[in-house]
């Protein structure tokens, strides 16, 4: 189930980068950066973490990655993170969400959808913590040089 999982990431990875126009000396390492991340998502709960712990670690999994990647390929790193963040998009929580809705159990629909909002806000930050490292990384780096 797991490599079937990671093959469908990685391809759904490289699908997105290749509909976002990205050269194509990048789709393999966007299909790489999906990969990870559904790997770290998938292996997070084998050590009991909870859901939006595991979409916050992969997520900044995959904006660290992205950085790298960017660094090395010289692209900007949304090629890379928008693509990786893919196999992560809680799309069924949220379509069960609206498909209770739609069957009037409201209670059950407010639920899935602030489950769907955290997630979706898990994703948000840990992109932003992966930015943030790299950043603060940079900048302590040259931050050395300037002094002098």
């Amino acid at each position: 189930m797991l490599l079937k999982g990671l093959a469908l990431s990685f391809i759904s990875s490289m699908a997105w980068c290749v509909l976002f126009n990205v050269p194509v000396r990048t789709i393999l390492a966007g299909g790489i950066a999906g990969m990870v991340g559904f790997l770290v998502y998938s292996f997070l709960p084998l050590l009991n973490a909870e859901v939006l712990l595991s979409t916050f670690v992969s997520a900044a999994i995959v904006s660290l990655l992205s950085q790298v990647m960017s660094i090395f390929l010289r692209v900007p790193s949304t090629n890379f993170s928008v693509a990786g963040i893919i196999p992560l998009v809680p799309g069924s929580l949220a379509y069960k969400s609206m498909l209770a809705f739609v069957n009037n159990d409201y209670v059950e629909g407010i639920t899935l959808a602030t489950k769907t909002l955290m997630v979706a806000g898990a994703i948000a930050s840990g992109l932003i913590f992966g930015i943030s490292v790299v950043t603060i990384v940079k900048g302590a780096r040259y931050a050395g040089k300037r002094a002098q």
